[in-house]
């Protein structure tokens, strides 16, 4: 169910019923020269979707915050970056207004990796307020089910321009599609010059093994995934044994 969709009295109504709201959160950001500016928030909100088509009767959608952390690749035209404290800010008083109304859990469907910090910072604030919260960033939190799926991962790479294939081909300049397979040994890692090295036309990864039938495959397995990690917030099963050699 899409919150903004309501009006405040059904709203009123609906938060009674539902204790989860999902919050899409993503960038503006240089993906490769083949992958659109708004990928990291196209890819949330079509997950999102399929959430909603799934169990839209058990979860609020909250509108996207579209703009994220990208300092890295601000050097691209039409990346827009917003500082760290700014979006703490924003990530934590979004969320602890659906707290306020009624909410219990606050699940962040992140599509940009700059943003995992902030967002961080902000589920230890919701906590404070009494909510409990959860960020997934889909190509982190399902890297081995990725895996299993394509041969490897990266900015605009395969996984990613694969998803965005399976969305929308018409928005993937197909001839523009590149690879650049070498990526930071240790992170974080910040150097004055490390965008040609380590991003060099906005991407890394291999596009070029990217296919429409493996972002549908993706999709499939996120949904999936996504479904069972929003159940477990809200059933509180929060916990895993640690694997002992």
């Amino acid at each position: 169910m899409f919150a903004q969709n309501l009006t405040f009295p059904h709203f009123e109504e609906q938060i009674k019923k539902i204790d989860t709201v999902v919050i899409p959160t993503g960038s503006l950001e240089a993906h490769g020269r083949h992958c659109p500016l708004g990928t990291d928030i196209l890819i949330p909100e079509r997950l999102c979707k399929d959430l909603e088509l799934a169990m839209g009767d058990r979860i609020l959608i909250a509108p996207s915050i579209n703009y994220g952390y990208s300092p890295l690749l601000r050097a691209f035209p039409g990346t827009i970056h917003l500082s760290a404290e700014l979006l703490i800010s924003i990530y934590s008083e979004v969320a602890k207004g659906f707290i306020r109304w009624g909410a219990k859990n606050i699940v962040f469907m992140n599509g940009h990796g700059g943003n995992i910090p902030m967002l961080s910072v902000a589920c230890d604030r919701i906590a404070e307020a009494g909510g409990s919260a959860m960020v997934i960033s889909w190509w982190a939190t399902f890297s081995q089910e990725i895996l299993g799926i394509c041969s490897s991962q990266g900015h605009a790479g395969e996984d990613e321009t694969s998803v965005m294939m399976a969305i929308d081909a018409t928005l993937v300049d197909q001839k523009s599609r590149g690879s650049h397979v070498k990526k930071a040994f240790s992170l974080p890692l910040a150097t004055p010059d490390q965008v040609a090295e380590r991003y060099p036309d906005a991407m890394n990864g291999n596009s070029l093994l990217a296919t429409k039938e493996k972002g549908e495959r993706l999709l499939a397995m996120m949904l999936e995934k996504n479904i069972e990690y929003i159940d477990r917030l809200r059933r509180k099963d929060l916990l895993v044994p640690i694997e002992i050699s």
